[in-house]
C-alpha cells in the first residue's frame, strides 16, 4: 500500500483524540470470495451524523478505500442520481469503523457502519476512476446489483470532484417507496464484535450515569439560548394515540441550562432567576449530566402536595413562606440538550423516554419531579383534571421536534378561562375596602394599541391590596395608555399608570365588547413582557394535523390569520408618512390578508428587504382589486405616482425610458397603496446598469417533477458552481421553485453575463438530460427541471427576497439556508401568516447575511470553464 495515498487522510486528523483507526495495513488487499472468484474487493457505507447528515461510500482499490460522501445516500431508483462529493482515501480498516468522532476533531459525528460487502467492477477500475465513469456490481446486505459512478466536471484547485451515484436499471432497481432503502433499512450492519458502544450520550462521573441508546444524535454544540415551546389554546382536547396530556401547571416556566455542572434556571423570556431558586439550582446540580437543557416549570407544593401559584408568588418576592409544608418543585417535561447532543429534533416521545432515565421521578428532597404523561384519551384525561380542580391539561403530538415557538404540537386546554391582562390603572377603593378598589386590564391588539378589557376587583387580601397600590403609586402618570379608555362615570376616581405590570385573571366569558365578565385576580406575572400580552384566541377545536407537518422545519399559515381586529374600510390611515385609503380592504380572500396587513408586513422584513430593492430599477405586479381580481405587469413610470417611489432613467431601444425604485419603507407602503402584489428587480443597481452584480438561475419544475427531485437539481448546480469557483445563495421563489443567486463584481456586460449562464445552464441539461433542460418549450419539460438563465438580462427581472406573490395564501419569496433546503424546507413553507416567526430568527440568523460583501470576480478562467459541453467530463 502506497503511504502516499493516505498523507490527507492523516493530516487532517489527530490520533491521539480521534478514535478512527490511523491507517496501519492489517490485511492485504482482495480474499477468498465465497461468490467463486479467486480475489473480491469489499465496499462499505457509514452513515455519519457531522455537521450535515450524508452517507459515506467507499470501495476498496490499491490497498485503501477510494472515498465519496453522499449527501442524500444511495437510492435504489434509477431515476435518482445522487450527488457523491469525492474525498480523501481511507485506511482498509475505517471500512468497520463505527462510533463517535470527538468534537472539535475533523468529520466530528456519529458515524453508523450502514451497509458492506463485495464490489466487483466492470472493466479497469483504474481507467475507469481516472476516465470518471466507474462501473461495477455491489453484493451487500442492503445494496446488490449494477452501479455506477459517474464524474461531472474537472476537479478544483483543491482536488475537489463532484460526481454521481447512479442504481442501474436489473433486478435490484426499485421505484417510489420501495426505493428510499435509507429510510426503509436504517439500521445497522456491524456484528458485534466489530461495534463498539451504541451510547451516544454518556455521562461517566457523578453519582450516577446516563446511559441512553440514541444512534442517531450528531454532536454539536451547547446552545447559549433556547426559545420555550408554546401552545396554542383551543376548546376541545384531540382525539387519537398521536397525542400525549400532561398537567397544565400553575406556576412558572423554567428553561434550566446546567453548563459543566453548573446550573441557571431561566423564565420563557430568557431572564436569570437562579436567585429567586436556589434550592432547585442546587437540585439540579446534583443531575448526573455535565451539560443539559430540561424544560419545566416552577412550582410550589402546599402540604397537601397541591399546587399554589400564591405561595410561588411570596417565593418570587422575597418573602418567608406563608405556611409550614410548603415548598418549591421543579416538574421536568422536556429534554432539549445532552452532554454534546442537540435533542430538540427527535420526537417528543423520545425526548421524554431520555427525561425519564434522567429525572426517574422524584429526587431524595423531592425537588426534581418528572411530569408524567398519558398517551391518547385526551378528553378523558382533560374532565377529570377539571373535577379534581386543575387549571387544565397540555395535549402534545408525540412525534413532534421541538420548535421554540407557538405552534400546533402543543395544545393548552384550560377548565377555565384564564389569562394575562395588562394593567393600565386602578380606583379609589369604597366603603370598608382599604388599599385600592380595582384594577383597570386590557391587552394589545395587532396595529400595537392597548384596547381596554374591564375591571378586576376580586382576588386581593388586604395584603396584596396594600402592597399592590405602593407599586401603582410608583408607576403613575397623567394620560391614559389605553387606546379606548373608558369614559363618563366609568372614568370617575381612576387612577393611570404606565402598562408595566401584567395580571394573570381569571373570568367567565368575553362580552361583544370585548369586556370580561366575573373577573378574579390571581396574581402578578414577572414572567411575561406586556407587550406580549394579546387577547387569547381559542379555536372551537384541536387542528388537524396532517402526517408530514411536523417534517418542515416551518409551520403552514392558519387561514383566517388576519379576519381579527379588521380596520374600518373607508378610514384612511399613515404609515410611514403615507396615507393608505380602505386600509382593511382584503387582497387575498383566502386568507383575508387586508392592504394594512401587508403593510405592516413590511414594516416587519424592512431591513432584509431594502437591501435586495435599493437603488434597482424595478418592475411591479399590481393587482388593485386583490390576488382575485385582474392583475398586470408594470415597469415604466406612469403619471401620478407617489413621491415616495423614485424614478430612475434606464438605456432602452434607441433612447431611454423612466423606471421605478423603492429605498425606504415608505416606498415599500406606497406600494401597497398602489395594489402591488409582487415586487421584481433588476441583477444591476443604479451605479453601473449595464454590469450585472447578481447572476440568477431559476430552477423551474415541470408539474410532475416531485420537490425532492428539485432539491436535489439545486444541490447539483451548487455543486457545479462551486467547481467553478463561485459562491452561490438560495431562496424559495414563493411558486413551486428555487432561485440560485450568484453575486459578482459589476465588470461584465449583460451578454457577456447572459451567455455564460445559458452555457452553465446548457452543461447541465446534456450531462443529465433525464434531469435538467435549458429550452422553454413545454412540450419537453415534462418531469424535467427547466433552467431558467433568461433573467440576466437588461429589462429582466427577478422577484425579491421577501416580496409577497400573487398567488393563493399569500406565499413569499424567501432566502434559505442549504441546511434548511435538506432539513425540509418545501415550496410553500413561507406565507405572510407564518412570517413573523422567520423575522424572528433572522435577528439572529440570516441566510444572505454575506450576499451584499460576496463581492466574487467571474473570472476569464472561469468563463471559459464552461464552454465546450464536454470541457467539464
Amino acid at each position: 500500500m502506497s503511504a502516499g495515498h493516505l498523507d490527507r487522510y492523516r493530516a487532517k486528523r489527530n490520533f491521539s483524540v480521534t478514535p478512527e483507526p490511523s491507517g496501519a495495513p492489517k490485511r492485504k488487499q482482495g480474499k477468498a470470495s465465497k461468490h467463486g472468484q479467486s480475489k473480491t474487493l469489499q465496499f462499505f457505507i457509514q452513515r455519519h451524523h457531522a455537521r450535515r447528515l450524508h452517507y459515506d461510500f467507499r470501495l476498496e482499490l490499491d490497498g485503501v478505500l477510494k472515498s465519496w460522501a453522499v449527501p442524500k445516500g444511495p437510492s435504489l431508483d434509477p431515476h435518482d442520481k445522487r450527488l457523491a462529493v469525492r474525498v480523501e482515501d481511507h485506511p482498509l480498516d475505517y471500512g468497520t469503523f463505527e462510533g463517535d468522532i470527538p468534537e472539535h476533531q475533523y468529520g466530528a459525528g456519529h458515524v453508523v457502519l450502514w451497509d458492506r460487502g463485495e464490489w466487483e467492477p466492470h472493466g479497469d477500475p483504474q481507467a475507469g476512476l481516472k476516465k470518471g465513469h466507474l462501473s461495477f456490481e455491489l453484493r451487500g446486505e442492503k445494496l446488490e446489483g449494477r452501479w455506477a459512478l459517474v464524474r461531472m466536471g474537472k476537479a478544483d484547485e483543491h482536488g475537489k470532484e463532484n460526481w454521481l451515484l447512479i442504481k442501474e436499471e436489473d433486478e435490484a432497481a426499485a421505484h417510489g417507496k420501495d426505493a428510499v432503502v435509507t429510510e426503509l433499512r436504517p439500521e445497522s450492519v456491524a456484528d458485534q464484535g466489530d461495534k463498539p458502544s451504541k451510547t451516544a450520550v454518556r455521562k461517566p462521573v457523578k453519582a450516577k450515569t446516563v446511559n441512553v441508546q440514541v444512534a442517531e444524535l450528531k454532536p454539536s454544540r451547547m446552545p447559549a439560548r433556547i426559545d420555550a415551546e408554546l401552545a396554542t389554546l383551543v376548546q376541545q382536547a384531540p382525539d387519537g394515540d398521536e397525542w400525549l396530556s400532561e398537567m397544565k401547571f400553575d406556576g412558572y416556566r423554567g428553561l434550566c441550562r446546567i453548563k459543566q455542572g453548573k446550573a441557571k434556571i431561566h423564565t420563557r423570556e430568557g431572564l436569570d432567576w437562579s436567585t429567586r431558586w436556589p434550592v432547585l439550582v442546587r437540585a439540579l446540580e446534583k443531575l448526573p449530566v455535565d451539560d443539559a437543557w430540561i424544560d419545566g416549570e416552577t412550582v410550589a407544593l402546599d402540604e397537601h402536595g397541591s399546587i399554589s401559584f400564591e405561595a410561588l408568588q411570596n417565593y418570587t418576592n422575597g418573602e418567608r413562606q406563608q405556611a409550614d409544608g410548603v415548598r418549591l418543585a421543579l416538574y421536568a417535561f422536556d429534554l432539549l440538550y445532552l452532554n454534546g447532543h442537540d435533542l430538540r429534533e427527535l420526537p417528543l416521545i423520545q425526548r421524554k423516554q431520555l427525561l425519564r432515565e434522567l429525572i426517574p421521578g422524584a429526587d431524595e428532597d423531592g425537588l426534581l419531579l418528572y411530569s408524567e404523561h398519558i398517551v391518547g384519551h385526551a378528553r378523558e384525561v382533560f374532565r377529570h383534571a377539571c373535577q379534581h380542580g386543575m387549571e387544565g391539561i397540555v395535549a402534545k403530538r408525540v412525534d413532534a421536534p421541538y420548535s421554540g415557538r407557538r405552534d400546533r404540537n402543543w395544545l393548552k386546554i384550560k377548565c377555565e378561562r384564564r389569562q394575562e391582562f395588562v394593567i393600565g390603572g386602578y380606583t379609589e377603593p369604597a366603603g370598608q375596602r382599604s388599599g385600592f378598589g380595582a384594577i383597570l386590564v386590557g391587552v394589545y391588539d395587532e396595529q400595537g394599541g392597548l384596547q381596554y378589557a374591564g375591571r378586576v376587583g376580586t382576588g386581593f387580601d388586604e395584603r396584596l391590596l396594600g402592597s399592590l397600590l405602593k407599586t401603582f403609586r410608583a408607576l403613575e402618570q397623567d394620560e391614559p395608555a389605553f387606546a379606548n379608555p373608558p369614559t363618563g362615570q366609568q372614568r370617575r376616581g381612576v387612577h393611570w399608570i404606565a402598562p408595566k405590570l401584567v395580571a394573570e385573571v381569571k373570568f367567565a366569558q368575553w362580552t361583544k365588547a370585548g369586556i370580561v365578565r366575573h373577573a378574579v385576580f390571581v396574581a402578578l406575572r414577572e414572567d411575561k413582557t406586556p407587550r406580549d400580552i394579546v387577547r387569547e384566541a381559542e379555536q372551537r377545536s384541536a387542528p388537524e394535523v396532517k402526517e408530514d407537518d411536523f417534517a418542515r422545519q416551518m409551520p403552514s399559515p392558519r387561514k383566517q390569520a388576519g379576519r381579527r381586529n379588521k380596520v374600518d374600510q373607508s378610514s384612511p390611515v399613515t404609515v410611514e408618512g403615507v396615507r393608505l385609503t380602505h386600509p382593511g380592504k382584503i387582497l387575498f380572500p383566502d386568507t383575508g390578508l387586508t392592504k394594512l396587513e401587508l403593510a405592516r408586513y413590511y414594516q416587519s422584513v424592512a431591513p432584509w428587504i431594502l437591501t435586495e430593492l435599493k437603488q434597482r430599477p424595478l418592475s411591479l405586479v399590481r393587482c388593485p382589486d386583490g390576488h382575485a381580481g385582474k392583475c398586470f405587469f408594470q415597469k415604466h413610470a406612469g403619471q401620478g405616482m407617489p413621491d415616495a417611489i423614485e424614478p430612475i432613467e434606464v438605456p432602452e431601444g434607441e433612447g431611454t425610458a423612466q423606471y421605478m425604485m423603492v429605498n425606504d419603507v415608505a416606498g415599500l407602503v406606497a406600494t401597497v397603496q398602489m395594489g402591488v402584489l409582487e415586487l421584481h428587480a433588476w441583477g444591476s443597481n443604479a451605479r453601473a446598469l449595464m454590469q450585472p452584480d447578481r447572476i440568477v438561475f431559476d430552477l423551474d419544475p415541470a408539474p410532475d417533477v416531485p420537490w425532492p427531485t428539485v432539491v436535489e437539481g439545486a444541490q447539483l448546480l451548487r455543486g457545479l458552481l462551486q467547481e467553478i469557483g463561485l459562491k452561490c445563495f438560495l431562496k424559495t421563489s414563493g411558486g413551486k421553485g428555487l432561485h440560485l443567486m450568484v453575486p459578482i463584481r459589476p465588470e461584465h456586460d449583460w451578454d457577456v453575463v447572459k451567455d455564460w449562464a445559458h452555457r452553465v445552464a446548457a452543461h447541465l441539461a446534456r450531462h443529465i438530460p433525464d434531469r435538467f433542460i435549458a429550452r422553454m418549450s413545454k412540450a419537453a419539460r415534462s418531469g424535467k427541471i427547466f433552467v431558467d438563465y433568461l433573467r440576466n438580462a437588461p429589462g429582466s427581472t427577478t422577484v425579491v427576497a421577501y416580496s409577497v406573490r400573487a398567488r393563493d395564501g399569500a406565499p413569499v419569496s424567501v432566502p434559505i439556508t442549504w441546511e434548511e433546503l435538506e432539513g425540509g424546507v418545501k415550496p410553500d413553507s413561507f406565507h405572510v401568516a407564518n412570517m413573523a416567526e422567520r423575522v424572528q430568527k433572522l435577528q439572529q440568523i440570516d441566510p444572505w447575511k454575506d450576499i451584499a460583501t460576496s463581492r466574487q470576480r467571474l473570472t476569464k478562467a472561469m468563463l471559459e470553464a464552461i464552454g465546450d459541453p464536454g470541457h467539464l467530463r
